[in-house]
């Protein structure tokens, strides 16, 4: 779904510059960044097959740089699915 110049996906906008997805809004705390490290194609197309997700802080403060994480997933899905979960459950806790 696309709203204005953003596409969202769960609820969170993103944007895609090469092999780089910003996941989240700039007016969070927090936003995730994937990085695609490798793909492979499939009918003709690069589907990524090894996905670096980090959840980093929009703002330099400690307390924040200190809930930073990171991981490795083996698909686009996959790393969407973590970026959600971890961007709920910092934003909007458990609930």
């Amino acid at each position: 779904m696309a709203e204005g110049n953003f596409f969202y996906y769960r609820g969170f906008p993103m944007v895609r510059s090469g092999n780089e997805i910003y996941y989240g809004s700039m007016g969070d705390k927090f936003v995730t960044k994937l990085t695609i490290r490798e793909s492979e194609t499939y009918k003709d197309s690069e589907m990524p097959t090894k996905v670096m997700v980090q959840m980093v802080p929009t703002k330099m403060e400690p307390d924040l740089l200190a809930k930073a994480k990171k991981g490795e997933m083996n698909s686009l899905y996959e790393a969407l699915d973590t970026a959600y979960v971890w961007l709920s459950k910092e934003l909007f806790g458990d609930q």
